[in-house]
């Protein structure tokens, strides 16, 4: 009997299940493998953005290589400095985050539309003025006889502007300095310098005190005679430079050291200056980019966010806290930071003029202030080396002429000067509004720390002759850091 062959034999059965198998798991396998490819060129092309960004930025200057000196040229952002290719530009970091709104598209491409925020950790001066200039009433102004021979004059100090000789007045501090050896308060109530109830005074000595109440400067020559007020509260300072004057303090008519007469008989002639006791505080503090990375200060950031600058760091944090990844990308290099920009506006922070000076300045370089016709005010802070000083230029409405005040402190004591300006201009000699013409070698800074009442825009701050080509860039450590994340 014959049998008739089978369409499928149970062998042929299981092999057709085993091949059906095997390709249903090379095809599962093979998506596997695709998705885990997919995904570690996404995260490749993800981790690459931050790097990427990064690089573009810090390894070339940019097209055209000066585009900070005009952003709406620029063509591609790069912050390497152009005449040191081992640093970054402070100029172009500058740029950047002030000019960031005319390259919101260049930046938004360099980083692919992806989220991200950029942040600079440049090492920084931090300055401020705390309190009142003082008001200048006499800058070592002479008296002397007006018309000589003789050159000297009556001069003496009254309570009462219709005073005709010497009255007791009060101080609440007193310093005389004779021979070189110097007597404050009580100290001078001993032998020397009084002599029963007189300190006498001669050329070369030098009389400090501050009053509680309002004198009269008096000063008196045939028909010339001065009678100038000086507020209570206020210090006086008085120059002996005449050998043929005779001063004396007098405490026959008060009690040592407090209450005195004070006088000059005969032919005198002493310089006085006299001015308000209050002085500001001068404060100057360096943080480098290290420490401002320890607390996560950048003295620099932007963000972008969907094509928009963000500076609220809530927002930033709940963007990137919507995204699955964030990937971080950091640098470390020098920065050349120098500063020529007289027409910066006010800042405690960002200098008008900063670095290191190549040469000594030239005798009679001055800083040249001149302001509108109206009141205001502004203040300058300045530094060379260690030496800081404050300048505060004033006008009031009544005033015809602007005026301003320096201050700067030697061995602790407070120092004043006080200038007079005409046709709203006020020159300042650089050794003063610095404290010397020795530069070279040294850090400068010129900050304008405040400005009240006046428009920048027709204030003008010069300096005659310019120094910008003395100038020469001071190189501080600086990091940069940039996140970079997706939240669609």
């Amino acid at each position: 009997m014959k049998r008739r062959g089978q369409l499928l034999s149970i062998d042929a059965l299981l092999s057709l299940v085993i091949v059906v198998m095997v390709v249903g798991v090379v095809m599962n396998t093979n998506d596997m493998i695709k998705a885990e490819i997919t995904g570690l060129l996404d995260w490749y092309d993800r981790a690459n953005i931050a790097n990427n960004v990064l690089d573009v930025l810090t390894k070339n200057p940019g097209y055209p290589e000066d585009w900070e000196s005009n952003v709406s040229n620029v063509r591609v952002v790069g912050l390497r400095d152009v005449d040191y290719s081992f640093a970054l530009d402070y100029e172009k970091i500058l740029a950047l985050n002030r000019s960031k709104e005319n390259i919101t598209e260049i930046l938004d491409q360099l980083a692919r539309e992806k989220d991200f925020l950029f942040e600079v950790y440049v090492s920084k001066f931090n300055v401020s003025i705390e309190g009142r200039f003082p008001r200048v009433y006499l800058q070592k102004v002479t008296f002397r006889n007006p018309n000589p021979p003789p050159d000297g004059l009556l001069f003496f100090i009254a309570t009462d502007p219709d005073d005709e000789n010497p009255t007791p007045f009060t101080v609440s501090y007193i310093k005389v300095i004779q021979d070189g050896t110097t007597y404050v308060n009580n100290e001078t109530c001993g032998t020397p310098p009084v002599n029963g109830n007189v300190i006498f005074l001669d050329q070369g000595d030098y009389v400090k005190f501050v009053v509680v109440q309002d004198v009269y400067i008096k000063a008196e020559r045939g028909q010339y005679e001065e009678s100038i007020l000086i507020p209570n509260g206020s210090v006086i300072e008085f120059y002996m430079t005449d050998p043929q004057s005779a001063f004396h303090i007098d405490y026959g008519g008060g009690s040592c050291p407090y209450t005195f007469k004070f006088t000059g008989f005969g032919d005198v002639v002493v310089t006085v200056s006299a001015y308000d006791n209050v002085f500001p505080i001068l404060n100057s503090t360096y943080t480098s980019s290290r420490d401002l990375w320890s607390v996560g200060a950048p003295t620099y950031y932007l963000s972008l966010i969907n094509g928009t600058y963000v500076t609220d760091a809530n927002i930033i944090e709940r963007s990137k806290s919507a995204s699955s990844w964030i990937e971080v990308s950091e640098r470390q290099n020098v920065i050349s930071k120098v500063v020529y920009n007289l027409s910066a506006g006010p800042s405690g922070e960002e200098p008008i003029i900063y670095g290191f000076m190549s040469h000594r300045v030239i005798d009679g370089t001055s800083l040249v202030v001149k302001v509108p016709e109206g009141p205001g005010n502004m203040s300058l802070f300045a530094l060379l080396g260690t030496e800081v000083r404050g300048a505060f230029i004033y006008k009031n409405a009544s005033a015809l002429l602007v005026n301003a005040t320096l201050v700067w402190y030697e061995n602790g004591e407070p120092k004043v000067k006080g200038y007079h300006g005409e046709n709203n201009t006020v020159v300042f000699p650089f050794e003063e509004l610095f404290g010397s013409e020795e530069t070279e070698g040294k850090l400068i800074g010129l900050w304008l720390y405040s400005l009240e009442g006046w428009s920048r825009a027709n204030v003008t701050i010069e300096v005659v002759p310019s120094i910008e080509y003395m100038l020469e860039p001071k190189f501080e450590p600086v990091l940069v850091k940039l996140l970079v994340w997706d939240d669609r």
